[in-house]
């Protein structure tokens, strides 16, 4: 089976789905992922086939208008209304692109953010994934919504309102590409019902409630196991003392002024008696008593880390969960605030750090409690055995694979009738 992945955003979206192609490709498929040029080293590294989409996450998070619109404490939306739009045409053309990548394939399966602009033609398969629970339900409000309990109506109401503000983003990509416009004031209603809608995290935060659509999973974090190496410099810094804390703060390190921020967060390190790895962001020269480093297997170094302190992405919390070790999560906007407060609802972090608040102060309390809550460290190893005994890539596999049969089986009784 031919299979085409589309995926747009930042190497937290891509990783995931090299996972999943890699465990497809060992099924016996040809898989080949579209996305930007970005990641072409890192497709290529797993064996899989490399489609170039154009544009690239930088144009977003390295945006100065982001950077300055989310130190005012700006929401998602007010955010993305601060950097410059992509143009018709760029739209198009990634349209375009997007439709020429998927062309032949015997199952095309797309990220949420290249939904937007991929056009279902009827002679494949395809279905999407979204990086948290998307589809309306009664159980919880949607993932923008504060988290408060006011039960269920109010649950369904923010769902509802969530897909009036989605289909506001959505509807001019749409127009622009000159596609089929998607459903109004729900524009992803269809998945989950229609075509299958994965979602790959860690079952131990949610399960599928009774109201969703029988087509939607939550099938558990797609992890890659890298064929990794380290820096024999690397393995010296961190045998050399107690685990390090580990920052990393991934494709939002833009949003960071990076110099003061390693001040701020190493003053705090410092005084708690502990090094510094530091992933990406930074000045190229650091103290003795911090690592630099720019490309690290996190399922390598979070193990070995005594505390990890990131931006709450999907699939970093996932890895930070993984490993067992305790989190402190920054979150800026999207997602991150979401994961932030499911991370430490589950007892494996601290509170979170809203960007704005994020001080030496509240760094300076947070990781006191991550190296001596005794309660946290055992939950967070908890968690993370819970974590790695899950099957997510294969789950979600075993999911496509039964999906194109039934797909193919009603497509050939539609043409024997």
């Amino acid at each position: 089976m031919r299979i085409s992945f589309v995926v747009t955003g930042s190497r937290g979206d891509v990783q995931p789905f090299i996972a999943l192609g890699r465990v497809l490709v060992a099924r016996g498929h040809d898989l080949t992922v579209a996305t930007h040029a970005d990641f072409h080293d890192l497709v290529t590294e797993a064996g899989l086939g490399f489609t170039e989409l154009p544009g690239s996450p930088r144009d977003f998070t390295a945006h100065p208008a982001l950077a300055e619109a989310l130190q005012k404490g700006a929401s998602l939306f007010k955010a993305a209304r601060a950097v410059p739009k992509q143009s018709a045409e760029a739209t198009a053309e990634l349209a375009s692109r997007v439709a020429a990548a998927v062309a032949g394939a015997d199952l095309v399966v797309t990220s949420i953010l290249s939904r937007i602009v991929f056009e279902d033609d009827g002679s494949a398969p395809w279905c999407s994934v979204t990086w948290w629970p998307l589809n309306p339900t009664a159980q919880w409000p949607a993932m923008i919504a504060p988290r408060i309990r006011l039960g269920r109506i109010y649950n369904r109401l923010t769902h509802w309102l969530a897909g009036l503000l989605e289909s506001i983003l959505v509807r001019p990509y749409r127009e622009h590409a000159n596609l089929t416009p998607l459903p109004s004031s729900a524009p992803y209603r269809d998945l989950g019902r229609a075509v299958p809608l994965l979602c790959p995290v860690t079952r131990e935060m949610f399960t599928e409630p009774k109201d969703w659509p029988k087509l939607s999973h939550i099938t558990g974090y797609w992890f890659w196991d890298r064929q990794w190496t380290p820096s024999q410099e690397l393995v010296d810094f961190i045998d050399a003392g107690e685990p390090p804390v580990t920052l990393t703060f991934g494709s939002i390190w833009p949003v960071h002024a990076p110099d003061s921020t390693l001040e701020k967060v190493l003053g705090v390190v410092r005084k708690h008696g502990r090094r510094m790895v530091m992933v990406g962001g930074g000045p190229d020269d650091v103290p003795d008593d911090v690592f630099r480093v720019n490309d690290v297997h996190y399922p390598w170094l979070f193990p070995r880390s005594s505390v990890v302190i990131h931006h709450g992405g999907c699939n970093t919390t996932g890895e930070a969960l993984r490993s067992g070790t305790p989190q402190i999560v920054v979150p800026t906007f999207g997602d991150s605030p979401f994961w932030a407060a499911h991370a430490h609802r589950l007892g494996a972090a601290t509170e979170p750090i809203p960007y704005p608040k994020f001080t030496a102060e509240r760094l300076d309390r947070a990781l006191g409690t991550a190296l001596a809550d005794e309660q946290l460290r055992r939950r967070a190893t908890e968690v993370g055995e819970a974590v790695r005994a899950e099957r997510g890539v294969e789950n979600a596999a075993e999911i496509l694979e039964e999906w194109v049969r039934e797909w193919r089986a009603a497509r050939s009784d539609v043409d024997a009738g």
